[in-house]
């Protein structure tokens, strides 16, 4: 019997060492592995309006553009950290990148984001750890190129057109007043460094 007990604290031990370094691991990674491409939010005052509908709507948006490969999809995105609370958001990815939407109720209305991320490789966060070096050669390795900066562009406009209009479609029929021009542009990270 005490062998059996002394095994059981032995590997459970190395069960517990095993999910803290994966744990670690992958916020490790997961910082690193996406990087930001663009950003954009409004709020909408005085607005009541169902997420969940709005994510409907977006969906069969970004579906009738006839973009071959995307993938859409609900997640859930923590708000804070693993024990946090989650929010529903609308994921849209193609090719390396990743296009989530968050529409939500605030106050008296209603918000509306989305970040376009995009897939570093894991070759590229693993060389770029090298101390000294590793930045340079992981420039040299894997460079951002005019394809690269043009597909994020690409996509960025494609579901920044969708978003508005199903936010023009949404606020036309309940009779509040349109995005501005200024109100439309997106956020764009340092999307030339290289």
């Amino acid at each position: 019997m005490n062998d059996v007990i002394y095994y059981f604290l032995q590997y459970g031990v190395y069960c517990v060492w095993g999910i803290i370094i994966f744990i670690f691991l992958k916020q490790l990674f997961s910082e690193s592995l996406k990087d930001h491409h663009s950003n954009w939010n409004t709020l909408i005052d005085n607005f009541d309006y169902s997420p969940k509908e709005f994510y409907g709507r977006l969906k069969t948006e970004l579906e009738s553009h006839g973009v071959s490969n995307i993938r859409i999809r609900q997640v859930h995105i923590n708000e804070g950290g693993v024990m946090s609370h989650s929010r529903i958001y609308l994921r849209a990815t193609w090719k390396g990148y990743q296009y989530d939407i968050c529409g939500a109720k605030f106050g008296d209305g209603f918000f509306i984001s989305w970040w376009l991320l995009y897939t570093n490789s894991f070759w590229k966060i693993i060389i770029s750890k090298i101390p000294f070096i590793g930045g340079w050669i992981a420039k040299k390795l894997y460079p951002v190129t005019y394809y690269t900066v043009d597909s994020a562009s690409m996509f960025m406009t494609y579901a920044q057109a969708s978003v508005v209009k199903v936010i023009e479609d949404i606020t036309k029929d309940k009779g509040v007043r349109a995005l501005s021009e200024a109100d439309k542009k997106p956020v764009l990270n340092d999307i030339f460094k290289r």
